[in-house]
């Protein structure tokens, strides 16, 4: 069974370092690789429309848009490549233990029950996650899951000709209804849930910096992952106590910072 990676040498001053310099380039490709393939995406789906007519004369017309849609696609398909073999010198390179805080369980069904019920008022209990929260791991599979299709039918697309030659007739007409609702979906989860919670959620606003940064501040990491936090601090022999109450934690006589490096995939 892998270990948590609740480790001491996390900590980092006032902060607790989450993800490493290769997590935070994957992100970045991706989510600006995202957002160029739904300004682009989206007015071709619906080019009817008076306002993507005016989106897309904006940009200089629809191959200009085509353009940028499949430079932005390529860009999501590299950073796609990039975990993969992100994940698997983690695991036989560096010898780094499965990352088993990442798979769906079924504490992450109860953890979802109880936070439903504290979002309408039902109780004053909040669930206490790890490493990762239900939502985080929906986050991550769903990704994956949307990568097939939209990489899958995305491709069939953007060479059609040599699409008909090995599939069948109705594989193009297919790969553009799943490509283009996936989008939608996709689109939709990330502006009504993920901008909650990685933006405009009062713990963060008006922007969670981690991914950025790679650290997530004390008082905030023991709010969001507060069984990891007291696995960490429990680590570090240090007491739970808000970060805003106390100078930041210092092991051996200086703050703990771990290098950058390769850490446990997220």
């Amino acid at each position: 069974m892998a270990t948590s990676g609740a480790t001491a040498d996390r900590i980092d001053g006032d902060s607790i370092r989450r993800f490493d310099k290769h997590q935070r380039i994957q992100h970045i490709m991706l989510f600006s690789s995202f957002i160029l393939l739904a300004i682009t995406g989206l007015p071709m789906k619906f080019s009817e429309w008076a306002i993507s007519q005016w989106w897309i004369g904006v940009w200089g017309g629809i191959d200009n848009v085509r353009t940028v849609h499949h430079a932005a696609a390529w860009i999501m398909i590299a950073s796609c490549v990039y975990h993969v073999v992100y994940l698997l010198v983690s695991l036989i390179v560096l010898k780094r233990p499965f990352p088993t805080h990442m798979l769906p369980r079924p504490q992450d069904v109860k953890d979802l029950v109880l936070d439903m019920k504290y979002y309408v008022g039902l109780t004053d209990e909040k669930p206490q996650f790890g490493r990762f929260s239900y939502r985080e791991k929906f986050d991550y599979w769903a990704v994956g899951w949307g990568m097939v299709i939209m990489i899958g039918g995305g491709l069939i697309l953007m060479f059609p000709v040599e699409a008909a030659r090995i599939l069948p007739g109705w594989a193009i007409p297919f790969a553009l209804v799943a490509h283009s609702d996936e989008a939608i979906l996709a689109v939709g989860w990330i502006l009504v849930v993920h901008m909650y919670f990685a933006h405009l959620h009062p713990l963060v606003f008006p922007m969670n910096k981690a991914i950025f940064t790679g650290k997530v501040p004390l008082h905030q990491y023991r709010e969001e992952h507060g069984l990891e936090y007291a696995q960490i601090m429990a680590a570090a022999n240090l007491p739970l106590v808000p970060a805003e109450e106390t100078a930041a934690p210092v092991l051996g006589g200086s703050p703990v910072v771990q290098e950058p490096g390769v850490a446990e995939p997220a």
